[in-house]
């Protein structure tokens, strides 16, 4: 099952993921791990917004709800989309596979 990740320098990239992951640990983990960074800086316990994404609308509608310490976190993100999301809070499920993301520049 393959995400694909359009990177901080607008780079799309198809990466496999494993069923349960968060969807930072897919990332961070990955062949483009080393060029995205700062990504994930509080080692996904949702503490910073580093790993902000923007998640293809119709795979972001079946997303679980957005908890408070996520929702504080992205209300402090000048570059918060509708459809924004912290990558360490989205478990990687089989209905996510071609699910499109856009990293965002985020501190």
């Amino acid at each position: 099952m393959k995400v694909l990740i359009t990177d901080k320098k607008n780079v799309e990239h198809s990466i496999d993921y494993t069923v349960g992951d968060s969807l930072a640990e897919t990332i961070m983990y990955s062949t483009i791990g080393v060029d995205i960074q700062p990504f994930a800086i509080c080692a996904f316990d949702c503490k910073c917004r580093t790993c902000h994404a923007v998640i293809e609308e119709k795979y972001f509608k079946s997303l679980p709800p957005i908890e408070e310490d996520e929702e504080y976190l992205l209300n402090t993100s000048f570059t918060r989309e509708n459809n924004s999301r912290l990558c360490c809070q989205i478990k990687m499920t089989e209905e996510m596979d071609g699910m499109k993301v856009i990293v965002k520049e985020d501190y």
